[in-house]
């Protein structure tokens, strides 16, 4: 067995060795292959990031940008990149429904020709979402690398930083945050922020030029912090605002006079409206569902005021403009004005309302309100006044809360209540909840910055 037990030894070892040899020889063989191709999908990947940071620096500086990009060559790869841009200058523009990544709600984009193909590759279709309705400003830069036959695709979406999203923004500040006012959500001042006594913030407080604390004791609460040195100067754009409203308040006489609205909400859904011209006798109500007065949600009323109160049934936003009208773009609150459904108790509420006012917002001072705790659902907008009640409700001989849920954009602030020291005394405190919903979601055509931010990056 000697000698016949030792050959097969070694026609077994050989085998064996064999079996290992062919085994390493494939497993380098698949590990070359691995870093081949992760080579090849990671430059692929690189190239398509990229490209999508030329586009999205193009629309950086050009809000207009829509151009895109044909077979540009880079890094031994080829660059394309499609992009929508519904304020862009490209004509022949074509209708979708753009589908975010993840499934998300489709919202409706007009196009250039040349990107449709891209869009309907990765889920969208032709035509509006839903039967259209107001179509918000966005670019959505979808850039594709191509390496070595592999293609990676990065798709961008930017948009204009919309105002309603701060609990409150203010250019200045005149009457300064004080002992027994609340405030929630982001607040920013593009200035100084001096605060009196002990207000409590409870979201992030940013400003561009510090902090001076005032009152005794000088104490006011950040519970979400304070950064300074943030500028976010209030420059606007109301594009879409009067060029999207349905319905659109104006003297039709020819003789420029002023127009007065009332705009009274209604549980049920509906909005009674009624119009004076050159402070003249109101015309007779009529009531009206709001999405048939107002289907893309915008009421405009053009060098007139507008008188409101009620409770919302649906999504709106309301603007008063002056255009130069001496005693015009003012806004006014005759009673309180809430949601049907508080989205604080109901987080599904669908109830929105934005209201814009060239000139001042303002609590009315009547027997609806004085004497009386105030509320006040909806974002704010004062483009060169401010935000607040009438004098009388100041000065008035009571201490009540002015409860506001959304937000505070304008020019200044203005006093709420009548202090003793750093104590209120009269008036009303300012007791604010910031409404959630506006960090995603906003009122139809709501203002907003008139530059582009990313607001999503998929890869």
């Amino acid at each position: 067995m000697g000698g016949k037990g030792i050959i097969l030894i070694v026609l077994g070892f050989s085998i064996i060795f064999l079996v290992i040899g062919h085994n390493f020889g494939n497993l380098s063989g698949r590990a070359v292959d691995n870093e081949t191709k992760y080579y090849v999908e990671t430059t692929a990947h690189n190239i398509a990031v990229t490209g999508a940071n030329m586009a999205a620096n193009e629309i950086f500086m050009d809000k207009l940008w829509d151009d895109g990009y044909s077979n540009v060559s880079f890094s031994g790869g080829i660059i394309n990149v499609y992009v929508s841009n519904t304020t862009g200058g490209s004509t022949g523009k074509v209708k979708i429904c753009h589908i975010p990544p993840g499934g998300s709600d489709g919202y409706t984009l007009e196009i250039a020709s040349s990107a449709v193909p891209a869009h309907l590759a990765h889920g969208d279709y032709l035509g509006e979402c839903g039967g259209g309705g107001y179509i918000p400003q966005i670019a959505t830069i979808i850039s594709e690398g191509t390496y070595n036959g592999v293609t990676k695709t990065v798709v961008v979406e930017l948009r204009p930083s919309n105002f309603a999203k701060f609990g409150n923004f203010y250019s200045s500040i005149s009457a300064y945050p004080a002992t027994g006012d609340t405030f929630n959500g982001p607040f920013h001042v593009n200035a100084r922020l001096t605060t009196y006594g002990t207000p409590v913030f409870w979201g992030k407080v940013t400003s561009k030029n510090g902090l001076t604390k005032l009152g005794s004791p000088k104490d006011p609460k950040f519970y979400g912090g304070f950064e300074d040195g943030v500028d976010i100067p209030l420059e606007f754009d109301t594009a879409g605002l009067r060029s999207n409203a349905d319905i659109i308040f104006k003297d039709t006489t020819g003789n420029g006079y002023k127009i007065d609205v009332q705009l009274y909400f209604n549980a049920d859904g509906t909005i009674t409206h009624s119009q004076s011209i050159n402070s003249g006798s109101w015309s007779a109500p009529q009531t009206e569902n709001i999405s048939t007065l107002a289907p893309n949600g915008i009421i405009y009323v053009e060098k007139g005021n507008v008188y409101t109160k009620g409770t919302v049934n649906g999504s709106l936003t309301i603007v008063a403009t002056k255009l130069g009208k001496n005693g015009c773009g003012n806004v006014y609150f005759e009673d309180n004005i809430t949601y049907k459904d508080n989205p604080v108790t109901t987080p599904s509420s669908d109830d929105m309302l934005g209201i814009v006012a060239e000139e001042n917002i303002r609590i009315k001072d009547n027997a609806t309100t004085r004497g009386k705790n105030i509320y006040t659902q909806a974002s704010m907008f004062s483009q060169n006044g401010n935000i607040g009640p009438e004098d009388g409700l100041v000065s008035q001989d009571f201490l009540g809360n002015w409860n506001i849920l959304g937000g505070l954009i304008a020019k200044t602030t203005r006093v709420t209540a009548t202090y003793s020291g750093s104590t209120p005394v009269k008036g009303l405190r300012f007791v604010h909840t910031y409404d959630e919903r506006f960090l995603i979601k906003v009122p139809p055509a709501f203002p907003h910055t008139k530059n582009f931010e990313v607001v999503s990056w998929y890869e």
